[in-house]
């Protein structure tokens, strides 16, 4: 792929949408108005793997399937979105090399508060796969466990996770997140990036019992796309845990995999339990 028409400096087309809180009814109560409020927020907040969905349309409008097959992306969310927010989303090419292309990202609301940033790279070749043994397999069931900071135990593997993405469940997440690009759609339409990064959530959420607790950062390599209907598994666990102003995080260690092959690794930090009212991640 020859990256000679974009230089230093190039701005990929913009985006701009209304967000929407597709997880007001969810069991994470962050989510919730009343709840939000109780920790510091104007109300529920839209969810940071939502925010990551609206920050790669940029990449794949600009890039499609290349993006989707190798691209990597390093997001935080360090101020909240509301639902009904106007956001706009640019991406800016910051490096130019024979191997990648790398571009900063940023979602801003209507008073132009940065509420997500990350950094993006689109390498000319895939990286090599992780080994599926760096993570380890755990149960296919187990009983859920009322989170505490004994119960997340680095190294422990969490429950497996399995799931088939259908072309509706694909169709029906792109219209809740105002994409409408259309190497999306049809039957055999590619997963959408946001779709994938939601099962980082769910591995943890689906084994623990929680309270409120917030999605602030994700670190995500690509290994190949994942098309609808494709049987996903994923896997992995807790490999650092730590204090900071009175919350308490998580950094999970996640590999999603399609038909043998690696489709995505993700470091993916969450406050667990964060400290009621003041909260300022999203």
């Amino acid at each position: 792929m020859s990256h000679t028409r974009y230089t230093t400096g190039t701005q990929l087309p913009a985006h701009t949408l209304t967000a929407h809180n597709d997880a007001a009814a969810s069991a994470n109560k962050i989510h919730d108005d009343t709840v939000a409020r109780q920790y510091g927020f104007r109300g529920g907040l839209v969810p940071g793997v939502s925010v990551y969905a609206y920050m790669t349309y940029p990449l794949v409008h600009s890039f499609g399937e290349a993006w989707l097959t190798r691209g990597t992306t390093q997001v935080q969310f360090a101020k909240p979105i509301y639902d009904g927010d106007q956001v706009t989303v640019m991406g800016t090419v910051n490096a130019v090399a024979e191997s990648e292309m790398r571009f900063d990202l940023a979602s801003t609301n209507a008073e132009g508060v940065t509420c997500g940033v990350g950094t993006a790279t689109l390498p000319t070749a895939s990286g090599t796969e992780p080994d599926p043994a760096e993570i380890p397999m755990g149960p296919r069931q187990a009983p859920r466990v009322p989170i505490s900071w004994d119960a997340v135990v680095v190294g422990q593997p969490l429950p497996l996770l399995t799931l088939t993405v259908t072309q509706q469940d694909n169709e029906e997440y792109c219209h809740t997140h105002a994409d409408d690009l259309g190497l999306y759609r049809g039957t055999r339409g590619f997963v959408h990036p946001g779709l994938l990064l939601r099962q980082c959530n769910r591995i943890f959420s689906e084994h623990f019992i929680l309270g409120p607790w917030i999605h602030v950062a994700s670190d995500i390599t690509t290994y190949r796309p994942c098309q609808v209907g494709e049987a996903l598994e994923i896997r992995g666990g807790p490999v650092q845990k730590f204090e900071k102003k009175s919350h308490e995080f998580v950094v999970l260690d996640i590999l999603i995999r399609a038909a043998g092959e690696a489709v995505q690794r993700v470091k993916h930090t969450c406050i667990f339990r964060p400290r009621q009212s003041q909260c300022t991640a999203s």
